[in-house]
C-alpha cells in the first residue's frame, strides 16, 4: 500500500499550484518543497509561478477581481438567455390567443350566416296570407257568423240585375249571373263618397265621434260601400291555363301538358260581385282569398277588411279576424261600425279574451247599437 503510494505520488497528476501557494512562495512563506515539486514536475505550473513572481500584485486578490467579472458575464448571458426564453414564451401566447380569438369570431360569424341563411329560407318557404288560407279548418257550424247575423236596411231593397263580365276559371266557381242593388239614401239626402270628418266630438252624442256612412250598394242581400266611381284600377287576377298536345298528334302514352301562368284585369265591381256570392255559399276559404286579392290592390277597403274578417272568424282565425274588423271602418266610412265591434267582441270572447270583450260589450251596449241586446246576453256569460 505505501509502495502504491509512493508510486501514485511520483508518476501519478500533480495539482496545479494554488493562489495561496503562489502568494506564500512570493513572500517566502509555506511549504517551499512541496511547490518546487509542482513546478519541476508542471511546465504550467513553472510558466504561472514565474508570471506571478514578475507582478508586485496579490494573486488571490488580483484573481478574485476576474472571477466577479467572470461571474457578472456568465450571469448576464444566463439573464439574456431568460429574457429570450421569455420572449419566444409571450410570443407564442399571443399567438395562441390571437388563434383562438379567429377561431372563435370565424365560428360565430358563420353561425350568424348560417342562422341568416335558415331565415331567408324560412321566409320563402313561408306560405304567403293568400296562400296559408288552405290551412285552415272551419268552426262549428253554430259558432260561425252566418249572413242572417247581419244588420239588415231599414229601407226597401229592389234588386237589380247588373251584368258580370268575369268568368271564373276554377272548378269551385260556376257562378250565374250576380246582382246588386243599391241603397236609397235616407230623406233623399245624398252622401257620395269620399266622405270627409274633421273627427270633432259631436255635442248631442254620448262623447262619441261621429262616424259618416258613405252611400251604401247590396249585392247578393249583403251590404257593400259603393265604390265604383273610385275604383278604377283592376284586380290581377293569376289563373293557371293547362295546355297539352292535341290528341290528333299525340300518341297513346305521350303527354306533354305544362302550364302558363295568365294575368287577368276584372274591374273591382265584377271581382267584388263574385266574392260575396262565394261568401254567401259558405265557401269562406275562396272568399277570403279573393278578399285578400282585393286588398293587395287596395288595402283600405272596407268592404274587403270586413268580409274578410267574417271568414277569418269562420276559419277559427279569431286574432286575424280582430285586425280586419279594425280596419272595417273608420270616421269617414262607418258603415261597418256596428257590426265590426260586435263581432271583435265575439272573436275575444272565443280568444278568452275577457277584459277585451267586456270592454267592447259594454261600449256596444252604452251606444245602444244594433247589437246592444245580444251584447247585454253576452256580457252576463262573460261575468258569470
Amino acid at each position: 500500500m505505501i509502495f502504491l503510494n509512493l508510486l501514485n505520488r511520483i508518476f501519478g497528476p500533480k495539482k496545479p499550484l494554488s493562489r495561496q501557494e503562489i502568494d506564500d512562495h512570493k513572500a517566502g512563506l509555506g511549504n517551499t518543497h512541496d511547490i518546487e515539486m509542482k513546478v519541476s514536475d508542471s511546465k504550467f505550473n513553472a510558466d504561472a509561478l514565474q508570471g506571478w513572481e514578475s507582478s508586485e500584485n496579490s494573486v488571490k486578490e488580483t484573481m478574485a477581481s476576474s472571477d466577479k467579472k467572470i461571474e457578472n458575464f456568465v450571469h448576464d448571458k444566463s439573464d439574456g438567455k431568460q429574457s429570450k426564453n421569455n420572449g419566444l414564451i409571450l410570443s407564442f401566447s399571443l399567438f395562441i390567443v390571437t388563434m383562438l380569438v379567429l377561431i372563435v369570431f370565424t365560428y360565430q360569424g358563420n353561425k350568424i350566416f348560417d342562422e341568416q341563411s335558415q331565415s331567408i329560407s324560412e321566409v320563402k318557404e313561408r306560405p304567403t296570407r293568400i296562400e296559408e288560407v288552405d290551412l285552415f279548418t272551419e268552426i262549428a257550424i253554430e259558432k260561425q257568423i252566418s249572413t242572417d247575423e247581419l244588420k239588415k236596411s231599414d229601407v226597401t231593397i229592389d234588386e237589380v240585375e247588373v251584368s258580370n263580365n268575369m268568368v271564373d276559371k276554377s272548378d269551385e266557381s260556376n257562378i250565374k249571373e250576380d246582382h246588386f242593388s243599391e241603397k236609397p239614401n235616407r230623406d233623399d239626402e245624398k252622401i257620395e263618397l269620399p266622405i270627409h270628418s274633421s273627427g270633432k266630438i259631436s255635442s248631442s252624442s254620448k262623447n262619441t265621434l261621429v262616424y259618416n256612412e258613405a252611400k251604401e250598394m247590396y249585392i247578393h242581400s249583403l251590404k257593400n260601400v259603393d265604390y265604383r266611381a273610385y275604383r278604377n284600377r283592376p284586380i290581377k287576377v293569376n289563373d293557371h291555363l293547362n295546355f297539352g298536345t292535341p290528341a290528333n298528334q299525340a300518341s297513346e302514352n305521350e303527354t306533354q301538358d305544362f302550364q302558363q301562368l295568365e294575368t287577368t284585369d276584372v274591374t273591382y265591381i265584377d271581382y267584388l260581385t263574385e266574392s260575396a256570392e262565394f261568401f254567401k255559399r259558405g265557401q269562406y276559404k275562396i272568399a277570403l282569398k279573393r278578399y285578400l286579392t282585393i286588398l293587395d290592390t287596395y288595402p283600405d277597403d272596407v268592404n274587403a277588411n270586413f268580409y274578410g274578417g267574417l271568414c277569418y272568424f269562420n276559419l277559427g282565425q279569431f286574432d286575424k279576424s280582430t285586425l280586419m274588423f279594425r280596419n272595417a271602418y273608420s270616421v269617414g266610412y262607418g258603415n261597418f261600425r256596428e257590426e265590426a265591434m260586435w263581432f271583435t267582441a265575439r272573436a275575444n270572447y272565443e280568444l278568452k279574451n275577457d277584459l277585451k270583450a267586456k270592454y267592447m260589450l259594454k261600449k256596444i251596449i252604452a251606444e245602444d247599437s244594433f247589437y246592444s241586446e245580444q251584447a247585454e246576453e253576452l256580457l252576463e256569460t262573460i261575468v258569470k
